[in-house]
């Protein structure tokens, strides 16, 4: 059984489909995309309106589903048999699925939808062992910019790297809400490019202004400004991970553009080449000149550092986050010159 949704749907989407498909969990998204994919798959090349059955295991036994699914298209390759409520199968049934699970009609696809699977039902570890089986969990906040990329996709958009933080720290572990942001954004975007700064005009709650308020702070060097956004963003619970991929992209691009300064770009090339323009671009070329190609080296270093302590050592997130911060923002010394990094977040 595939454990990974991606693993699985790939299999769905890409593939030959299998004669018997079964999902659920209580991650619906993912369950709603295995029904839309099978059945435009499965009943591509056919009358699906002859081809199609939807029943319900509460309400049919499974030998009255095996006879629908060794019955032959109507003028079709295949024939689907969707079958709800598969939570209901019982001991009594499982005599009929294996049979079923042992020679499957060659000319049918079977899709069983769970509302629950439990790995130790019999049921399920008879599926596990025959057929196309997957679990669909609710995801975990830190897997999020993994699955903003992977729906994003499905949306036909492409998203820049700062949009991807963006998404996944307004949206946290919720693909319902994920879904309404990308269905907006496919709205305004132009070929499918989603950037940041689209997430911010179009999606950005109270929370996400701040942690685009954070990440400016940071990029130029405004401690008193950042400090405050982070103690919003820890007073409305977010989570630390999200905010240091969001810093992230914010310092990467200030680090592209100091570096295509130095190539001898002219700022309006810079523009073209990162997608940058008016405000924001006045804003990168002045966060790139904050200090040179080493100084923003060092930066994107304490970033590193602090996501390894985030991942992977008992420090509180929130102290890593305000060390990381100070650290990033150092006061200027006298005389106004700015003083860059100040080291690695302390272990």
């Amino acid at each position: 059984m595939p454990r990974d949704p991606d693993a699985f749907l790939a299999i769905v989407e890409e593939q030959t489909l299998p004669p018997v498909i079964a999902c659920g969990g209580v991650e619906r998204v993912y369950v709603d995309d295995v029904i839309a994919t099978v059945r435009r798959r499965a009943l591509e090349g056919g009358l699906p309106d002859f081809n199609h059955d939807r029943v319900s295991a509460r309400d049919r036994p499974f030998v009255d589903v095996v006879a629908l699914a060794n019955t032959l298209p109507m003028m079709a390759p295949r024939r689907l048999v969707e079958v709800r409520d598969a939570d209901a199968l019982r001991e009594h049934d499982v005599a009929a699925l294996e049979a079923y699970l042992r020679a499957p009609a060659r000319e049918t696809v079977l899709l069983l939808l769970f509302a629950a699977i439990d790995l130790r039902d019999k049921v399920i570890k008879l599926l596990d062992h025959h057929a196309l089986l997957c679990r669909f969990e609710h995801p975990r906040e830190r897997d999020m910019p993994q699955h903003v990329a992977r729906r994003a996709r499905r949306h036909g958009l492409t998203l820049e790297r700062g949009a991807v933080d963006a998404l996944a720290a307004t949206v946290g572990a919720d693909l319902t809400l994920l879904e309404r942001a990308l269905e907006k954004l496919a709205l305004v975007a132009e070929a499918g490019a989603v950037t940041a700064a689209m997430v911010e005009s179009h999606v950005a709650d109270t929370h996400l202004e701040d942690a685009f308020a954070l990440a400016r702070a940071v990029a130029t060097g405004d401690r008193a400004a950042a400090l405050r956004s982070l103690g919003a963003l820890q007073g409305a619970r977010e989570e630390p991970i999200r905010l240091l991929g969001l810093l992230a992209w914010q310092v990467r691009q200030a680090a592209r553009t100091r570096a295509l300064l130095d190539d001898g770009h002219a700022p309006n090339e810079i523009g073209r080449e990162l997608s940058l323009y008016a405000d924001r671009l006045q804003a990168a070329l002045a966060a790139a000149k904050r200090g040179d190609g080493p100084a923003h080296a060092a930066r994107l270093t304490l970033l590193a550092r602090a996501d390894r302590l985030l991942k992977g050592s008992r420090q509180p997130p929130w102290l890593v986050m305000h060390r990381l911060v100070l650290d990033l923002c150092p006061p200027a010394p006298r005389g106004g010159v700015d003083a860059g990094p100040s080291g690695p977040p302390r272990r």
